[in-house]
């Protein structure tokens, strides 16, 4: 067995996945790597076997505390001597460390950007063989980089000091913008840059018009996801936590997490959602980059990322065990304006920021398959899914060019400064104050409108602004800004085919009774207990009869009393836990 064989055993791994072993031959040379992989895709890997293989320490930056904790537990109980320099150590476990590496007793050390810049800490690192350098998350550098995280575009400044150690950046994306800032700011010589496919087929991508979000939610967790783990994510901290407790109140086991938390509340909740199955985290994206959490089943976007990438990263967080995962993301107009205004907020990120966030809404507002459309932006050309919603449940397009030309129009003649919701309201005809107050009766296309629903008028405008007819100033006042590509559409040379509207289904939560919720924990229990041999016919005889002995439960499921007794105290505790206690650890 030969080196590179034994480190594979080692880690746990029997086999390479595409590009692994290429990626660790060249960094073994001294060569550096740019390894762009979907989430899943194995790259954590890389760094790990190359570090090990090489003479020296690998030292690799990680963006959170969190995760740098998880993976050097990890890599800890498969034998490899993995530590973290951070601002959680004491003075003994800092001098802990230092011994530790001086005896050579580290083969991976994980730091933060930020402590990594430190001048204190570079000069430490003079003191020993490094091995390699791992930027994980590297995608950060373009899209956190003198911004939120400004420590990320300094790390370049590693080729100056350590000039012969490779460098291997790690990223979840292959946008070719994406991949060339991160070579310009690692400045990566002779880099050899290795891109998978990022086709995650795995996870179903159902995408849809919201209404009555929370509603439109918890039809998803009760019929879609019943018992399973999985991430919401929200745009603000204050959702997360309202939404959070708002399921737990239902019955729901959920946690928040979100940046303004203290790294104690951070921990304590990661650590519950990582051990205790049926767990829903709902999350700012704070939470998930790089967490290697096998058995998250679904990811729900409540508010839109900003990204292609960024929605691709956090959809790959469920399915990680290649098993069947499902992703679900309503959105509207309103929430194309958010996002765009919260863009605006960002003034570090510019043009590059617009552009991403216009290519996003360019893959919601596209024809055809969910997933052909995500992966175009990654420059991949497959064949429909036939299992994205709109393979599943194909609905007819409609012609909207003359819509288009209608609106436009109103844009024109109102010179850009009424909002869309006054807008519609003149194309469907409708009389009121604020109509009587800019004297829009008068205008040639009042109630011109009315063969359109507000729903496709919406519609309409969605696809105008992701297409860049249109564009919207919000940051003195509210402005829509006729682009020059709306010429050919107001002079009929270019269409508007759109498919039609759909809505993902409600379910009020005052339909959901206590029996529900105790049909939600025997799910959670069930997961957390898959290898006990209870059928679904089973577990809903046990549901609706609620037994309290062995005997009983023996009698309901036809197994022997031998085999109930050993997981009956478990189950009979779920089954008539009182409401209060549902999720108690969570809530």
């Amino acid at each position: 067995m030969n080196s590179k064989q034994h480190i594979l055993s080692r880690l746990g791994y029997s086999d390479y996945k595409p590009l692994q072993e290429e990626a660790i031959d060249a960094l073994c040379s001294g060569q550096d790597v740019l390894l762009a992989a979907p989430t899943g895709g194995g790259k954590s890997y890389v760094y790990q076997a190359a570090g090990i293989l090489r003479n020296g320490v690998a030292v690799v930056v990680s963006p959170l505390l969190a995760l740098m904790s998880q993976q050097v537990e990890e890599l800890n109980r498969k034998g490899i001597q993995a530590r973290f320099l951070n601002s959680t150590l004491n003075p003994g476990e800092q001098d802990d460390l230092i011994g530790a590496l001086r005896h050579h007793h580290v083969d991976l050390l994980f730091l933060s950007p930020e402590k990594l810049v430190q001048p204190s800490v570079i000069g430490f690192l003079h003191s020993f063989d490094i091995s390699l350098f791992a930027i994980d998350e590297a995608h950060c550098i373009a899209q956190w980089g003198n911004f939120f995280r400004p420590e990320y575009s300094q790390l370049g400044q590693l080729r100056n000091h350590f000039p012969k150690t490779p460098i291997v950046a790690l990223t979840g994306t292959v946008d070719k913008n994406t991949i060339e800032s991160i070579q310009s700011s690692l400045r990566l010589n002779n880099c050899l840059v290795l891109k998978t496919s990022f086709d995650r087929s795995n996870i179903e991508i159902h995408i849809a018009q919201k209404r009555k979000a929370k509603q439109q939610i918890l039809h998803f967790l009760h019929y879609e996801a019943p018992g399973e783990t999985g991430i919401i994510y929200c745009r603000s901290r204050n959702k997360t936590e309202e939404l959070a407790t708002w399921l737990c109140q239902l019955g729901f086991s959920s946690l928040s997490y979100h940046a303004a938390m203290s790294e104690t509340e951070k921990q304590q909740n990661h650590k519950a959602f990582v051990e205790e199955s049926g767990t829903i985290m709902v999350a700012t994206t704070a939470y998930g980059m790089g967490m290697d959490i096998a058995h998250v089943r679904f990811v729900v976007h409540f508010d839109l990322p900003d990204s292609p990438e960024s929605y691709f990263q956090e959809i790959g967080r469920a399915g990680r065990d290649g098993k069947t995962a499902k992703a679900l993301l309503l959105y509207g107009l309103q929430d194309m304006l958010k996002a765009q205004q919260f863009n605006l907020l960002q003034t570090d990120h510019g043009i590059k920021a617009k552009n991403r966030l216009n290519s996003f809404f360019q893959v919601l507002e596209g024809r055809g398959c969910r997933r052909k459309n995500l992966l175009a932006h990654f420059g991949e050309n497959i064949a429909s899914c036939n299992h994205c919603d709109r393979c599943l449940s194909p609905v007819a397009e409609q012609n909207m060019t003359i819509a288009g030309q209608k609106i436009l129009s109103l844009i024109y003649h109102t010179k850009g400064i009424q909002t869309f919701s006054v807008l519609i309201q003149i194309l469907l005809g409708k009389k009121n104050k604020t109509i009587s107050k800019i004297n829009a009766e008068s205008l040639s296309l009042f109630g011109k409108g009315k063969e359109l629903t507000e729903a496709q008028w919406k519609s309409v405008i969605r696809y105008l602004i992701a297409y860049d007819f249109i564009s919207i100033d919000q940051s003195n006042f509210f402005t829509i800004n006729l682009n020059e590509k709306s010429r050919s559409l107001l002079k009929g040379e270019r269409q508007i085919l759109l498919s039609q509207e759909r809505y993902y289904p409600t379910l009020n939560e005052a339909l959901l009774s206590i029996d529900t919720a105790s049909w939600h924990r025997i799910m959670r229990w069930r997961k957390a207990h898959n290898e006990i041999p209870l059928s679904d016919s089973q577990l809903r005889l046990i549901y609706q009869h609620q037994p309290t002995s062995v005997a009983s439960l023996s009698r309901l499921t036809g197994l022997s009393k031998g085999v109930v007794t050993h997981f009956a105290e478990s189950l009979i505790s779920v089954i008539h836990n009182e409401e209060h206690k549902v999720g108690e650890t969570a809530c």
